[in-house]
This record gives structure tokens, C-alpha cells and sequence, in this order.
């Protein structure tokens, strides 16, 4: 097991101090980098939720009366977690909302931030999936906002897609919130939108605009403000405009700005290696202090605003309102009193962003880490919170199930009317259909598609990744794929035999770290879907298949689509839109292969190093052999090297701004990217894209068993040197202003980077970072490291070696090796989306479910044949957009005609060890019959039932004839789309006498 060396961290932050960790109400996963955070000196004990297990002495004795409350917030597969807590409840953590959007699938883990109102009664938060953030502009106004009633737990949804940015929301003093929603791209700083909402009651008041990219903004008691062109200003206007009239220049680029009750306004700002402090009070901007660059915190409390952290050189006794604490380490947040600071605020799930179905098994998601010192004692604590532990019932925190009502996000409903006013699903023709060209349009236009049992990924685990890549950066990943492997059909080939190791300008090869690094950040080491686990097979992982944002409610939109497949994100050649495209061999390989996708990865990537050579940028002393070197390589691989030609009409060449990290999108006072914490990760939009790559090669991901993922590269200054805030920003190269609030207003082409720069002085490998490999050249492929076992391919129930057995795939297709199905001829199984009726409505738009149901449909390398498919429960109100129905039988000539004696079998349906939840109804059809047998039905809880293995359940015995069959569906009375629901075999077992079993069927009604 790998170790991480922590004395790094000791040189670089001399105010971290260690304690030793007491006992917790959970297992605490392995240590790792989150150890040079704050650890406990005092933890809730296993009777007790507290995070204070002695909140008297550890609080202050007036803790039981005190109105202190707090509210923080952090992502993971599961959602933007809304986390309440109480001073008189001993700072217990609960769960008071979740954020996220059924519709959106596949989409990995939740990013976004949190902000109560000026009464306490009130939060606000801005949410969006934590992938959005390697999109260039994508969470300037994508992002998803809602208010949150804090004595219930009651969701507002803010019906406008707003920015994701650290400094949204705005909340003042009052109960109104401020969400912004810019145009801002890589070539104009476009326009800012203000969306005012009344937090009480959620409505919009109004959505005003002003020209330019404006950050900040707060409501006051006196007006709203924000920061615009570099200048704190004063925001007025009505309609659909806004005026901004200068009240200050702001000192530098900011980090924090927040509104005392008397209407001043509290800045921070950076100066060279200092924070400052300063307040405007209306006439004047005043400095108040300075502290260490990163080590001062300016936040919103209920009487006004606290500075947090090293404050000895600050003095606030001439800013009312204005409260101060020293706190050695890292700062997350502040209780509205100013009694409890948190350190640190994250899941679990975010030190290796790992999840797998089952309601039991999303490994981390939804354990979350509160980190915290009590600042009337210096008391410290850490605990673990359930987000689902529901809160007890009490005068001060009503009782509130999340699972039950917190998930915001849209209701279930048909996506649009038919021209009559009413739901689809009242108005329904089907006998007029009607196919026209748009309704093709609707298809994915990613030549690869999904749900192909022949095009299944394997999840390899983080050890076969980092193989793959130490051999693949030296030319090395020569791996043969025999004909046929994995079952796809593919001919015989070698990854580099189909994607060569790119030649760089200049010779040289890219560092291992830096590939892992980029597929930490791209896909967290997945070349399958986010449902399947180490070992499983199932979809290859994709940005968005069809072009609708990842939505489950939305009709396709092909020209939209994002064809970027795997591990590495291999876009190029992928689309049949592309010219040209990738041939069947070389696509199935990048979807099936996790080898042969990140051989295909590494083009990209020496592309954007040659084209900044062939401009003369060169970065330190221009090697690559050295993972500083590649920060301007890194930059051009997310957001692209304006190259001259005709897609850059300008001809100014260079790297954009949107990456630069000079941008005012980022804080100022940033520390490098999970540098001291892990909970870095909960909030990647705050650094630009190649600091992240450099923060996962320095602090690797972890694996699902707590080790990490793959070798750190060889520091010999104890990091990775990341490039100053300020070194590609200077008047000369960019028009750009290191001191300024906003350094490059316009955002356009002047703004680009087109030079040269060196922080490193002379290098050597004494003073610069290079790659370590962990498996020698030439070795073999390692052995996977699975999570679950899978048992053996095709077995029986019980003793009956005679069972019919209908699978959800009639022949065999997957990942493991199975042999041929035996007897697939013998049943028969059938898989419906939607309602299979597609037509055209009055107003020329198309109603088609078959192109909304299959959205929500996954395969996994799981079960019986180590195959299922599978989606989620939907209440009623769905259908049929989103139903899902499966239907197993016995082939017909195997069936009595009705006329006859009908043929009794008992009746095993097989569940998978992983990814059942669901409660799901199983129709048993008799057919057509004279012996008046009726239908029946059994409900299964197929997630308790299996029980965490492969299992045959017996429901008992059943007569069918011709006609007759089992059916299921995902539609449920109370259906949320969370809970999974499974379609795997089932087995028919000739028997003469009939046996009630666990579902008490009646026997065909006989």
C-alpha cells in the first residue's frame, strides 16, 4: 500500500497542527492528505450524533440557549448536500436539503455553494454537476439555483439557470438573494444578468442587465452592490436594464465581499503575497489589515461580517459589525454567532469520486466529514454525517426526511402538450403517426450507441490505468486484443498499433503523472459508465449522448451532442457529424477499451504541446520531461490554441482567458488545488483547468479499498511548483493588469497569452517534478482488482438443471468470458421504451417517447450471464415517457393452447449482488385460457431480496398457456427516479404440483 508523504505539507504550512483522532460514530477511511487538515481532539461518540461529544466544556455552558445555528454545503454523486446545525443541539449536522436533477444522468458528482439570508430563515444555493467545470464558459449561466426554507427543509426551485461561481449567490442583510447569469466567453466579457429572488417566497422579482462581467453582487440594507470593471458599484435601475455607478476603485483582485447591517461593505483583496482587508463606508474605502496570502477569511455573520484565520495584523475596532477570530488552518465557515468555525466541509465519496448502484453501495457518497473548532473554547471535533439520518423531531429542528421531499429538480412530467392543453398522455392518437426527417434528428449522432450488449466498457481498475499509461507515454502499450475480445466482435489489434505514441516537437515524452492527472479530472479514472464499479462492465462513460445536457425530461438534440467517450474523453473522429470518421475497429476500441482509449488520448494532448511550440511559447526551459512544463500545454488541452487560419478570423494567436489564472472567475487567494484538502475537490470551479490537472498529479485520487490510485511523480521540492496567479498577465503580452480587480476587462482576443514564461529558473531534477512509474516497461497487463464477485457465468436454481431460463440477453454478450447460452431458444425476452408510438402534433413538433424512455436505460456487467439492464421507479404521472417494460416467456410452442390443461412451472427470478433497490410489481400473464385462470402478481424488493449476492428467489407456481408471460415495468405509485430497478433472468421450472411460494400466487387462478 502507498503512502503519502506528509512532511511536505509540515514545510509548506507551518500553522497546521495535528492531534490525534477519537473515536467516531463511523469508521474513518485511511488517512491520507486530509491529515494535515485539523483532525479531533473531541468526536461525537457511537450513541450520539453531536459533533461535540462534550458540548458544556467543549461549547461553553450557555450552549443549550444559545440561537447559534450554521449552514454549509458540499457535493458528491448524490447531490449539493445542504447541511443544518444548531449550537443548543451540540453543532449536530444534519441533511436539511439535497440538490440535484433527476433528469440529468450519468453526470457523476454535484458541485455548487450555499448562502443564508440576512434573517437566518433562509438559504440560497447555486448547484450543477461538478463535470460542467472542465467546460470552457459552460457554468456561467448553466448552473441550477434554488432557495431553501431552513424550518422544513422546503425546496424553491429558481426557475433561471445562473452562474457557478464562488461568489454566488450574493445574500445581504436582508431576505432577498442575488443569482447572476453572465455571457462571459473565452473571446468578450459579454453581459451579466442580476436575477433577484425574495428567499421567503421564492419568486423572482426581477432579472436586470448590465454590460460586462459583473461579480459579487450583494444586497445591502441600502442598495445592491458589485463589483464591475475593477470598481465596487452601485447596482439601480428597472425593466430589464441596470445602471452601475462607481463608489470605488477595488484595491486588487478580490477573494470575498460581503454587506455589514449599517450598509458599509467588507472587501478582500490580494496584494502581491498578503490578503487585505478594507471596508467602504460609504464615502471611502478604508484597509483595515493584511495578513498572509490564503490565510484570512472575510465571511457573513447575522450582525454584519467576521474575518477568520490569521488576523493579528487586522484591526476592525474602527469597522462596527466587524468581528475577528484567530484561527490557525484552513477555514470552510462561520456560524451566524460566530461560536463555531467548520475547517472543513466534504464527502467522502470525493477523495477517489467513486460510486456504484445499490442502495447500499455508493461507496462514500453521502458520508460526509465536518471538520470544526468551537471558538469560545478552541475546542476541535470531526464526525461523520449520514446524509440520510433523518433529524428528530424537536421545537428547534422540525423533523424533515430528505429523501422524502428535499430533491430539487423538476416534477416527473410529460415534456410538452400535444397543441390541446393538456398532458401527452390525455391526448394520445395513435393512430395517426406520423414520421417525418426531425423526428431522426432526434437520434445521437455519436457513431458508437448505447445499450449495445456487443459495445459494453470494462471498468478497469486504477491500477490497470496506471499500467496502461506508464506503457503508453513510452511508446510501450503493445497489449494484444485477440479477435473477439470481450466478446465485441472487434478484429485482433495492439492499442498503439491503432494510436501510435505521438512524436513531440523537440523530442521527448509526456510525463506519466501528467496523462493521470488529466484523467483523474476528465472522467475519475472511468472508462464505463458512473454506475458501473471496478470489474463491471456497461456503457462506455460519455459527456452527453444526445445533445440535451444529460437530461432524462428532454427530447434529444443531435447537433448538440458531445461524442466524447471513456477514460480519456476521446471526442475526435466519434461523431458521424465528424469528417472523417473513425473506422468500426478503431471506434470500437476507444468505446471498449480502456488501453486503446487512453493511447487515443495522448494525441490530443501532444497536439496542443506541438502547436504552442510551432508559436514559440515555451514554458520554463521548454522540456518536457518536467510536469511544470506542461502547465501551457495542459491550458490548451481544455480550452484550445488559437491557431491562425480561418476558425481565428483575427489571426491573434495564443491561449484564451477563460483558463487564465489571472481570471477573476477564480479567487485570488486561492491555495494550490488539493494541496491541503481533499475537499478542494467539492469545488473545482474554482481554479482554472491546468491547476487541477497539476493538484491530481501531486495528490492522487483514492481507490474504492482507501489506496491511491496510482504513484505520485518524483518532487523533489515536496510538490508540484504551480505557475504564480500572475505570470501570464502582464500589459505588454496581454493587456493585462496583474493588480487589477479585473485584469483584462474586455475578455476578447487582446486578452490572449502569447508568450513565453519561466518560474522556475534553471531546471534540474533537483528543483523540478518528473514522472514516476510504477510498472516497468514491457510488463504484462495486471490482474484486475474487482469489487464484487460475479459468481458463475449460467447456473441453475436450486437442483432443477431442467429450468428454462430466459435472460435479459437471449444469447450470450458481455465482458467475463461466459460460454453460449444454453437453450436460448426456449424462452424468450422483450425490452419496450415509451409507447412505441411516435407522431406528429398540430403544431408540427413530434411527440416520440421512444426517445425520452431509453435515456433513463443502462446495461452493467451484473447478474445472471453478468448482464442486466436497468433504470429507475417513476411515480404514475410519468408514463409513458419514461417507462420501461420487460417481458419474459416461454416460447410459445413449448405452451398448452387454451383449450387444453395449462403447463404449471415454478417460477425463480434471478437478482444481481449489486445495483436492485427498488420495490418492483411482476404481472403473471396466464394467456388466453377456458379453465378461467386469472392473472396475478408478486412484489419483489429486489434490493433486500438479493442481498448483496447472486440469488434465485422462488416466487412459487404458475400455469400459462400460449399467449401467457411475466411482465415489469418502473412505474410505481410514489416513484422518484431514484431507486433502480433491474430486468435479469427468470427461470421456468416444469412441476406437477402447485406451490403457493413467497408470492402466494394462486396458480394461474386455479
Amino acid at each position: 500500500m502507498r503512502k503519502r508523504r506528509l512532511r511536505k505539507y509540515f514545510s509548506v504550512n507551518p500553522l497546521i497542527a495535528m492531534s490525534v483522532v477519537a473515536a467516531s460514530v463511523a469508521v474513518v477511511p485511511q488517512v491520507s492528505a486530509d491529515t494535515t487538515e485539523r483532525t479531533a481532539t473531541a468526536a461525537a461518540d457511537s450513541t450520539s450524533p453531536r459533533l461535540f461529544s462534550a458540548p458544556g466544556e467543549q461549547l461553553g455552558s450557555g450552549y443549550a440557549s444559545s440561537q447559534d445555528s450554521i449552514v454549509q454545503a458540499t457535493g458528491d454523486a448524490e447531490g449539493l448536500h445542504i447541511l443544518a446545525a444548531k449550537e443548543s443541539d451540540g453543532f449536530s449536522f444534519y441533511e436539511i436539503a439535497r440538490l440535484n436533477r433527476k433528469e440529468l444522468s450519468d453526470t457523476g458528482p454535484w458541485t455548487g455553494y450555499v448562502c443564508t439570508t440576512g434573517s437566518g430563515n433562509y438559504a440560497a444555493a447555486v448547484y450543477a454537476p461538478s463535470a460542467w467545470s472542465n467546460e470552457p464558459g459552460a457554468y456561467s449561466g448553466g448552473a441550477f439555483a434554488a432557495v431553501i426554507r431552513l424550518s422544513d427543509g422546503k425546496v424553491t426551485d429558481v426557475p433561471d439557470r445562473v452562474q457557478l461561481a464562488y461568489f454566488t449567490p450574493g445574500c445581504g442583510t436582508g431576505d432577498e438573494v442575488a443569482f447572476t447569469s453572465s455571457s462571459a466567453t473565452d473571446t468578450s466579457a459579454g453581459s451579466t444578468t442580476v436575477i433577484s429572488v425574495d428567499a421567503a417566497t421564492g419568486s423572482v422579482s426581477s432579472r436586470r442587465t448590465v454590460k460586462g462581467h459583473l461579480t459579487h453582487v450583494t444586497p445591502t440594507q441600502k442598495s445592491t452592490v458589485g463589483v464591475l470593471d475593477g470598481n465596487l458599484v452601485d447596482l439601480k435601475g428597472d425593466g430589464k436594464k441596470l445602471s452601475a455607478r462607481k463608489l470605488a476603485a477595488m484595491p486588487g483582485p478580490l477573494f470575498a465581499l460581503t454587506a455589514s447591517n449599517d450598509g458599509s461593505v467588507d472587501v478582500g483583496t490580494v496584494e502581491g503575497d498578503k490578503s487585505v482587508i478594507s471596508r467602504f463606508d460609504g464615502k471611502a474605502l478604508t484597509e483595515l489589515g493584511r495578513a498572509p496570502k490564503g490565510k484570512v477569511k472575510l465571511l457573513r455573520v447575522a450582525d454584519g461580517a467576521a474575518v477568520v484565520g490569521d488576523v493579528k495584523g487586522i484591526d476592525t475596532g474602527k469597522a462596527p459589525g466587524l468581528s475577528k477570530h484567530a484561527v490557525d488552518g484552513r477555514v470552510a465557515g462561520i456560524s451566524r454567532q460566530g461560536h463555531l468555525v467548520t475547517n472543513s466541509v466534504f464527502s467522502e465519496q470525493m477523495k477517489g469520486i467513486t460510486a456504484r448502484v445499490g442502495s447500499a453501495s455508493k461507496e462514500g457518497a453521502g458520508t460526509l466529514t465536518v471538520k470544526a473548532t468551537g471558538l469560545r473554547t478552541g475546542a476541535e471535533a470531526t464526525t461523520l454525517v449520514d446524509a440520510d439520518r433523518k433529524r428528530p423531531r424537536s421545537k428547534a429542528w422540525p423533523s424533515v426526511d430528505p429523501v422524502a421531499y428535499t430533491v430539487a429538480g423538476p416534477d416527473d412530467v410529460d415534456p410538452a402538450t400535444c397543441g390541446e392543453g393538456m398532458p401527452e398522455t390525455q391526448c394520445i392518437s395513435g393512430s395517426g403517426a406520423q414520421i417525418r426527417g426531425e423526428v431522426w434528428d432526434m437520434e445521437t449522432p455519436c457513431i458508437v450507441k448505447r445499450n449495445d450488449p456487443k459495445r459494453q466498457a470494462l471498468q478497469a481498475s486504477a491500477n490497470m490505468v496506471e499500467w496502461a499509461v506508464d506503457q503508453a507515454v513510452h511508446g510501450e502499450l503493445k497489449v494484444s486484443r485477440p479477435q473477439n475480445w470481450n466478446d465485441t466482435g472487434l478484429a485482433a489489434y495492439t492499442p498503439q498499433g491503432l494510436f501510435p505514441k505521438p512524436s513531440l516537437t523537440g523530442g521527448g515524452e509526456i510525463p506519466a503523472q501528467v496523462m493521470l492527472g488529466i484523467l483523474a479530472q476528465e472522467s475519475n479514472f472511468k472508462q464505463a459508465s458512473w454506475h458501473s464499479m471496478n470489474g463491471d462492465s456497461g456503457n462506455v462513460t460519455k459527456s452527453d449522448w444526445y445533445g440535451n445536457e444529460n437530461g432524462i425530461h428532454n427530447y434529444p438534440n443531435k447537433s448538440r451532442a458531445d461524442c466524447g467517450y471513456g477514460i480519456a474523453q476521446v471526442t475526435t473522429g466519434m461523431s458521424e457529424l465528424h469528417n472523417p470518421t473513425l473506422d468500426t475497429l478503431h471506434a470500437g476500441a476507444v468505446t471498449t477499451d480502456y488501453a486503446a482509449n487512453i493511447a487515443a488520448g495522448l494525441g490530443i494532448l501532444a497536439e496542443k504541446w506541438n502547436q504552442l511550440k510551432t508559436l514559440g511559447m515555451q514554458t520554463n526551459n521548454g522540456s518536457p520531461a518536467y510536469i511544470e512544463n506542461w502547465y501551457m500545454a495542459l491550458w490548451g488541452y481544455n480550452s484550445g490554441v488559437y491557431m491562425p487560419g480561418v476558425e481565428n478570423p483575427t489571426g491573434v494567436v495564443g491561449l484564451g482567458y477563460f483558463n487564465n489564472p489571472a481570471n477573476p472567475e477564480y479567487p485570488a487567494d486561492r491555495q494550490p488545488f488539493l494541496r491541503y484538502s481533499y475537499d478542494d475537490a467539492s469545488r473545482p470551479g474554482e481554479w482554472s483547468y491546468q491547476e487541477k490537472i497539476f493538484g491530481w498529479a501531486e495528490v492522487p485520487q483514492m481507490t474504492w479499498d482507501g489506496e491511491e490510485s496510482y504513484s505520485e511523480p518524483e518532487m523533489p521540492l515536496g510538490v508540484i511548483k504551480v505557475a504564480p496567479r500572475t505570470a501570464f498577465c502582464t500589459l505588454s503580452i496581454n493587456a493585462c493588469d496583474p493588480g487589477a480587480a479585473d485584469p483584462c476587462p474586455s475578455w476578447d482576443e487582446q486578452c490572449r497569452w502569447d508568450g513565453s514564461v519561466d518560474w522556475m529558473g534553471s531546471q534540474s531534477t533537483g528543483n523540478s517534478s518528473t514522472e514516476h512509474l510504477s510498472h516497468s516497461l514491457g510488463s504484462g497487463e495486471p490482474a484486475l482488482r474487482s469489487k464484487y464477485d460475479h459468481g458463475p457465468c449460467i447456473d441453475h436454481p436450486s437442483v432443477y438443471t431442467n429450468a428454462i431460463i430466459v435472460d435479459d440477453l437471449g444469447e450470450h454478450e458481455d465482458t467475463y468470458g461466459c460460454g453460449d447460452f444454453e437453450a436460448a431458444d426456449d424462452g424468450k425476452f422483450t425490452l419496450q421504451a415509451g409507447d412505441n408510438i411516435t407522431m406528429e402534433r398540430e403544431d408540427g413538433s413530434f411527440r416520440a417517447t421512444p426517445y425520452i424512455a431509453p435515456i433513463d436505460l443502462h446495461q452493467l456487467g451484473a447478474g445472471y450471464d453478468h448482464h442486466v439492464y436497468f433504470t429507475h421507479s417513476y411515480d404514475y404521472t410519468g408514463q409513458p415517457f419514461h417507462r420501461v417494460t420487460g417481458r419474459w416467456q416461454v416460447n410459445q410452442h413449448k405452451l398448452p393452447s387454451g383449450d387444453e390443461p395449462g403447463e404449471r412451472y415454478k417460477v425463480y427470478l434471478h437478482l444481481p449482488s449489486h445495483g436492485a433497490e427498488a420495490v418492483v410489481r411482476y404481472d403473471f400473464v396466464p394467456g388466453d385460457n377456458t379453465a378461467g385462470a386469472k392473472p396475478d402478481y408478486c412484489n419483489v424488493n429486489q434490493g433486500t431480496r438479493s442481498a448483496g449476492k447472486n440469488t434465485w428467489f422462488e416466487m412459487g407456481t404458475f400455469s400459462f398457456w400460449k399467449g401467457g408471460y411475466i411482465e415489469a415495468d418502473n412505474i410505481q405509485k410514489g416513484g422518484t427516479g431514484d431507486d433502480n430497478v433491474v430486468f435479469d433472468a427468470i427461470a421456468f421450472v416444469p412441476f406437477n404440483s402447485a406451490d403457493p411460494g413467497a408470492c402466494a400466487l394462486v396458480d394461474g387462478g386455479l
